[in-house]
């Protein structure tokens, strides 16, 4: 992991962003794997100011929230539509998602799997660090699962939104396994935020465990792991 301290959210941001346009101007078409949350909305709001460079790059959705709906305000669709999409005027056919619905969840890891197989690795893979030592869905456990998978949300998780938890089993999301995540070709590790201290004291340890999914990213050869300094 190359590891970038930066004074601020903005300028962990801009420099997320000149990466990304880095990379893109060298593979127009390139695959980009879109998180989402707080982490990424400011380099998402850079990335708009030059969003012609963008106009032939695919993007798939990394995770999304359980019980709730792809039209909720809260949903990873939603976020996706508002900061990235619609800004950067990525057409549908360059867009991969998939839906949570419980009727649909074991068709669409299979279908998503058998893209991944077919279109990947990702290019670029956005990750934001959870609280806890998450990246996209996938919890601190006794094992970490490889595929795209359904993933039973971890209580720290769930906090982010008290709906999800009011569902008839337990809350879960649908998210790009450890395999997907450690085979892209870059990582952009973005590490901002409020009450993370702990996990990023854990990273820091250099010690690869399942208690903390971000530590596996020790292992990936072309990590960039940008550090907002007010968030440590």
């Amino acid at each position: 992991m190359k590891i970038t301290y930066l004074e601020n959210y903005a300028t962990l941001s801009e420099k997320a962003a000149q990466l990304i346009a880095s990379e893109v101007k060298n593979n127009p078409e390139l695959l980009f794997c879109a998180a989402t949350g707080g982490s990424p909305t400011g380099m998402y709001a850079e990335m708009s100011k030059q969003k012609s460079i963008y106009a032939k790059m695919r993007v798939m959705k990394m995770d999304e929230w359980g019980i709730i709906p792809l039209s909720h305000s809260d949903s990873c669709e939603t976020y996706l539509k508002k900061h990235l999409l619609g800004p950067l005027e990525i057409s549908d056919d360059r867009y991969t998602t998939f839906d949570t619905a419980p009727e649909e969840v074991d068709a669409e890891c299979k279908r998503i799997s058998q893209f991944t197989i077919e279109n990947g690795p990702f290019d670029i893979c956005i990750l934001g660090l959870g609280k806890n030592g998450h990246i996209a869905f996938n919890e601190p456990g006794a094992s970490l699962n490889p595929d795209f998978h359904k993933a039973i949300l971890a209580d720290s998780t769930i906090a982010h939104d008290p709906a999800l938890s009011q569902g008839n089993e337990p809350a879960y999301g649908l998210c790009v396994g450890m395999e997907g995540i450690m085979q892209s070709k870059k990582i952009i590790f973005l590490v901002t935020g409020k009450g993370k201290q702990e996990a990023v004291k854990r990273i820091m340890e250099r010690k690869i465990g399942t208690d903390c999914p971000a530590s596996f990213l020790w292992m990936h050869p072309n990590v960039e792991c940008l550090i907002d300094s007010s968030a440590i």
